[in-house]
């Protein structure tokens, strides 16, 4: 190495285990991912929920995200864990309640912040899990999981192709980058275990 040589190079990506792996099995052939609403340049993380069309052999990201501090009824900006899903103009729900998105802040390193066409409505805790709903009521969810990403993938500009995840078992659940709705893991059925 030659005198005064700097090498900015991140450190080694170290894998963490979000579940026993021996126990994944991945589905065959390649899936087309729909990119819509999807940035050009950004990674969905490994396990990303996503709802697979088994005939058309397309995929499409389940969009959950996670509170990253509480929120009161009269709240017109909330701050969430990071996520590549979010979008403007698209409808938050949790069942009951529902949001528009107006803005998204990414600027910060910790969270993302979401400006809403309206206040909240609701109070609601931090860690809670909202999901892309139908409308701007919030009551009915968008796209429910049946599979996970199987490895991270980076969108591109053009086709993208993805393995899929369909079993794991003893999924830890507080180490996943996407959160995973009750709703999901209902459409994931008994092959997926979740286990905090």
């Amino acid at each position: 190495m030659a005198a005064g040589t700097k090498y900015n190079l991140p450190p080694d990506y170290k894998p963490e285990e979000l579940y026993r792996v021996e126990s994944g099995v991945r589905k065959s052939g390649p899936w087309k991912l729909d990119t819509t609403n999807l940035p050009v340049g950004a990674v969905l993380p490994v396990f990303t929920p996503v709802e697979a069309d088994l005939k058309k052999r397309t995929i499409v990201p389940v969009r959950n995200i996670q509170l990253h501090e509480a929120a009161t009824a009269t709240d017109t900006a909330v701050k969430i864990k990071k996520s590549p899903l979010v979008y403007v103009g698209m409808f938050l729900g949790n069942g009951k309640n529902g949001m528009t998105v107006k803005a998204v802040d990414t600027t910060s390193k910790d969270y993302d912040t979401l400006t809403l066409e309206e206040a909240v409505g609701i109070e609601l805790e931090k860690d809670a899990i909202l999901f892309e709903s139908t409308a701007a009521g919030g009551t009915k969810k968008k796209n429910t999981a049946n599979f996970v990403l199987y490895d991270a993938k980076k969108v591109e500009d053009g086709i993208v192709l993805c393995t899929l995840l369909m079993q794991a078992y003893e999924v830890k659940e507080s180490k996943l980058h996407v959160p995973i709705h009750e709703l999901d893991k209902v459409g994931l059925t008994s092959r997926f275990q979740f286990e905090y």
